[in-house]
């Protein structure tokens, strides 16, 4: 073959190039029910279970002319609240800790009378630290003494105790198996609608957003009490028998020493420092699309 010849059937192939693109770019694969009768079941479930986690926040302030020292005595009064809290829960606590030293300055009146700092590096007066604690329990009912235990020790700062839900494996089992049930159900009914019967199953899938609409519930869960109760005593009788003896002393939940004090944690401040709360149910929710075959 001559070049000429060579280039003449180069440039026919390329023209025929672009035709064959368009050829492709029109085919398409069909849908798995362009051919046969199909009904979608969008299945969807809702589930209350019971909180499983609590956790509060707490931090300890020690001060002192030395840097050294204040961090010491802040780390020891985080090391008794340590001591009381897995002496209440033990290993259904998990507790993270942190320390942090902050230098504080020699303070003086300008000439309006106005406070100021000098924070020059040779007017320090004084390190604050601090030592922040967040605890997390694995066990709610265990929520109120923990965080009693950490309270005897004074924290300047306790946050609030926050009960809430770490989802399991088998909690997100159980929410899906009710959701399938639903869809199945859902497809029944609207199949017998159609006139027909559920046939084969074509598709599952979990989630809602390969299924046409979504679905979502505001519905909040609340526990309801028994309503408010008080302790009521009944009169002592006129002659009362004499007190048993008292109980010997328990021993302490937890003591040690911070600076020149001895701190003490004893059942007795548990039971003074023990705020209960009620843990509302949380809810979990799973969505499936399934789609059957329609039978005629």
């Amino acid at each position: 073959m001559q070049f000429r010849d060579f280039l003449l059937a180069a440039a026919g192939v390329a023209m025929l190039a672009p035709a064959a693109s368009a050829q492709q770019a029109d085919t398409y694969v069909r849908p798995y029910w362009w051919d046969k009768p199909v009904v979608e079941g969008m299945g969807r479930a809702m589930l209350d279970v019971a909180p499983n986690r609590a956790r509060f926040d707490l931090s300890f302030v020690e001060t002192d002319d030395q840097s050294d020292a204040s961090m010491k005595k802040a780390v020891a009064r985080a090391k008794i609240a340590y001591d009381a809290i897995k002496k209440v829960a033990g290993d259904k606590a998990r507790i993270t800790t942190s320390v942090n030293v902050t230098a504080f300055y020699k303070q003086y009146k300008d000439k309006e009378g106005n406070v100021q700092t000098n924070t020059r590096a040779d007017q320090v007066e004084g390190y604050e630290a601090r030592v922040s604690m967040s605890v997390v329990l694995l066990d709610t009912s265990l929520a109120g003494r923990a965080r009693a235990a950490a309270l005897a020790l004074g924290p300047q700062d306790a946050g609030r105790v926050s009960i809430y839900l770490e989802q399991t494996a088998e909690m997100q089992r159980a929410v899906l198996d009710a959701a399938a049930k639903d869809a199945r159900q859902r497809a029944q009914l609207a199949a017998t609608a159609a006139g027909g019967r559920l046939g084969d199953i074509l598709v599952v899938q979990e989630g809602n957003n390969s299924c046409m609409g979504n679905w979502s519930s505001s519905q909040v869960a609340r526990v309801l009490g028994d309503g408010d109760n008080y302790n009521r005593y009944a009169p002592s009788p006129a002659f009362a028998p004499p007190p048993p003896p008292p109980p010997p002393s328990a021993p302490p939940i937890a003591s040690g020493q911070v600076g020149s004090r001895t701190i003490t944690v004893t059942e007795k401040d548990l039971a003074a420092l023990d705020l209960p709360s009620d843990p509302s149910p949380q809810q979990i929710q799973a969505d499936i699309c399934v789609i059957y075959t329609l039978v005629k």
